[in-house]
Formats: C-alpha cells, structure tokens, sequence
C-alpha cells in the first residue's frame, strides 16, 4: 500500500484530503505544523533562507512516505526547487491546480485569502506557464485581513468572507479560482448555491496523485 504523507499548516485542512483519498487504497499519514505560519507571519527575522531551510528539514523526517503532498501554499513557496533533494516525490497542491488553470481558455480570477502566499505562488505559477509554453489570462485578488480568523479557528466567519468575495467575482466576466485548501469548502457552498462553477485546489487533486503513483510503480 502506498504511503502519502500529508503535511499541513492548519488542522482544518486535514478534512479535505481524507474526503478526497479516504475511500482509497493509499493510506493516509497527516502531519499539522501550525509553528512554520507562526513564525513566518510574526518573527521578522524568519527570511526567506531560514523558511527553506525549516521546510527542507521538515520534510527530511518523512522518511517512510512514499509520496508528499504540501497543503500549504506558504510552505510550497518556501520549498523553491529543492524538491530535487527528496527520495520521494513531492506533490505541492497548487501544482496540480497549475496545469488546470493552464488549460483555460478565457480570463481568469485568482482569488487569494492569505495575502502572504501571493507572491510565491504566483512566481510559481507564472514559471510554470513558461516551461509548458502557455499564456494565462488572469486577475488576481487578493482578500485582506481575512485569514487570521482561519489561523484563530473561527472558520465559520472565515468561510462567510470567502463567500461575500465570490459573490463580488461572480458579478464580473471570468470563471474563478480558489487558491488556497483553506478555501475550497466555502467555493463548494457557492457553487451549490449559484451553480456557478468554482475551480478549487482539489479539482484536479485526485487525479494527478494517481498518476504520480502509477509513475512510482513502473
């Protein structure tokens, strides 16, 4: 049975990934670092350099997973292309949500809740576009002074601002993208509301982790 290791920066998020792969033949190991978006969000002193060096250390203790997929987009970006120094192959989830964006055909709406994970996850995407030769055509928009209620667990009132975001895209011409896991149950309330599809890191989550098994196993 294969063994994908989980890692996240919220508990919450752990919910996603069990309803995604729970009814699976993968078994599922879930690992919470709460300390890493502490320490990014409030210790000026923890650069870029030391976040890479905390993730690459992290990630080192997960010797007996098969596969590795982050959860978080700050983590990802603190990860780089240092995914090269792991025996096992590292699944950041915004990658699979890459290559969907990547096939659209119209504009975009990016939408972010957590202002600190912006900046890499968007370098990130803009190079992957390059290297598979593609043109994306997308807004970004970016929600203040919203996530601290999901890092203080006030989920409730975190999600109802998400949802008051999506209302305003949907008021605009482009379908809209949820960047961030925190996201998606909100996005999913929306769509079954509206019936306005909303794509969500999860879309195409499934899939590209069966593939990259299928990959190991060959």
């Amino acid at each position: 049975m294969i063994r994908l290791h989980c890692l996240h920066a919220h508990p919450s998020n752990q919910s996603y990934i069990e309803n995604v792969f729970g009814h699976t033949d993968i078994a599922l190991y879930h690992t919470v670092d709460s300390s890493f978006i502490e320490r990014a969000t409030q210790d000026p002193t923890f650069d870029q350099h030391k976040q890479q060096a905390y993730a690459i250390n992290r990630l080192m203790q997960e010797g007996e997973a098969d596969l590795i997929l982050l959860t978080c987009t700050q983590y990802i970006a603190a990860l780089g292309d240092q995914q090269h120094l792991f025996k096992q192959p590292i699944v950041p989830i915004d990658e699979p949500l890459f290559e969907l964006i990547c096939q659209g055909k119209g504009p975009l709406q990016l939408v972010f809740s957590n202002p600190d994970t912006v900046e890499g996850t968007m370098k990130r995407l803009k190079s992957y576009a390059k290297e598979h030769g593609k043109q994306i055509d997308a807004e970004v928009m970016v929600m203040e002074d919203v996530f601290h209620l999901c890092l203080n667990g006030d989920m409730q009132a975190y999600e109802e601002q998400i949802k008051k975001q999506l209302r305003r895209c949907m008021k605009k011409s482009g379908d809209i993208c949820v960047m961030q896991l925190s996201m998606v149950h909100a996005a999913q309330q929306m769509e079954e509301e509206t019936g306005v599809p909303i794509i969500h890191p999860l879309s195409p989550l499934k899939q590209f982790v069966h593939q990259t098994i299928s990959a190991l196993k060959e």
